[in-house]
């Protein structure tokens, strides 16, 4: 699934000012000049908005106060990071504005798109790469390093970034498994597939050392899973480490991603539902832009119903609701 458009415009509609909304900071990580990172940082406050985040003219944006006082004690770390190949910068601004407000600090990931099918094989293990980077600038940084409980570090992901959530978690990915999702013998082929195949890329380019340095990090502590890529090709999470799986419709396997219990299903919803609700003229630019005005769901209405689901099921869980 290629979550994100060829988009880059930006907001045109403004927030509403007498709205109370959390805070926002960017961090950037730039140790890695062929794929530096920049982070939204979202967390708890009682300012009042005074800008729009992850919007576009397709997608409304989140409401959020730059540079807000920042009052708390040291509150748990999510990390939340984005789905598919080309996602939108902020494209989770949603879920991850919803779970700041709820008394955590935030850090929704943003790293370089592949621009073709053969960069794109190397995701698979640089996402959850990018994860541990995260952590790591979070923790080291004089700010927000004391601001967050370094014992409590939960991840969550939509998409291939749910298969990164799920490997920084201990879930194993079987590499031979892996490079034969897109094999003709196989009965579900990965979500990218077709694209590989227009651009002649052959999986087995997969960096391998990559590939084998894929490892759960140790201050994961829990893990959120939304309509994981490549389910079948992982194994379990360790019995140590929480996990909730959320499935936007009714999942295709009930034993995805290595689950011991069944998932959270949304099941009016669809993958589509892991993006912004969409402005009035959305479909009508899909259409125009992608052909695809499904994208934007039934209605603004129903996706907000949707995304309500979604950040209520993992606030209880990071609250610590059932496994």
């Amino acid at each position: 699934m290629k979550f994100g458009l060829s988009l880059i415009l930006i907001l045109v509609a403004g927030p509403s000012l007498s709205q109370t909304v959390p805070g926002l900071a960017h961090l950037l990580d730039t140790s890695e000049d062929a794929r530096p990172l920049s982070v939204s940082i979202w967390y708890p406050s009682e300012a009042k908005a005074s800008t729009s985040v992850g919007g576009n003219p397709v997608f409304e944006g989140v409401a959020a106060a730059p540079n807000a006082e920042f009052t708390h004690s040291a509150l748990p770390l999510v990390i939340v990071s984005h789905g598919g190949l080309r996602s939108a910068t902020d494209s989770g601004a949603w879920l991850s504005s919803s779970i700041a407000r709820a008394g955590f600090v935030v850090a929704e990931v943003d790293a370089p798109h592949p621009d073709n099918a053969a960069a794109a094989l190397n995701e698979i293990w640089q996402r959850p790469r990018d994860i541990r980077r995260v952590i790591d600038l979070v923790l080291a940084d004089t700010t927000w390093g004391p601001r967050v409980n370094e014992t409590m570090v939960s991840v969550a992901g939509f998409a291939l970034g749910a298969t990164a959530a799920l490997s920084v978690g201990g879930a194993e990915l079987d590499v031979a498994s892996y490079l034969r999702s897109c094999a003709p013998d196989r009965k579900q082929h990965g979500p990218d597939c077709g694209w590989f195949a227009a651009q002649r890329v052959n999986m087995s380019a997969t960096n391998p050392d990559g590939l084998a340095g894929m490892a759960r990090d140790p201050r994961v502590t829990s893990v959120i899973a939304i309509n994981p890529e490549y389910p079948e090709d992982l194994g379990s999470v360790p019995a140590d480490i929480r996990k909730l799986s959320i499935s936007l419709g009714k999942p295709e396997s009930t034993s995805a991603d290595g689950q011991q219990t069944p998932p959270f299903v949304v099941p009016q919803a669809s993958i589509f539902d892991a993006f912004a609700v969409c402005t009035l003229a959305g479909p009508e630019i899909l259409m125009e832009e992608e052909g695809d005005a499904s994208i934007c769901g039934v209605s603004s209405d129903a996706r907000r119903a949707i995304h309500q689901d979604v950040s209520d099921a993992v606030i209880s869980f990071l609250n610590g609701g059932a496994k």
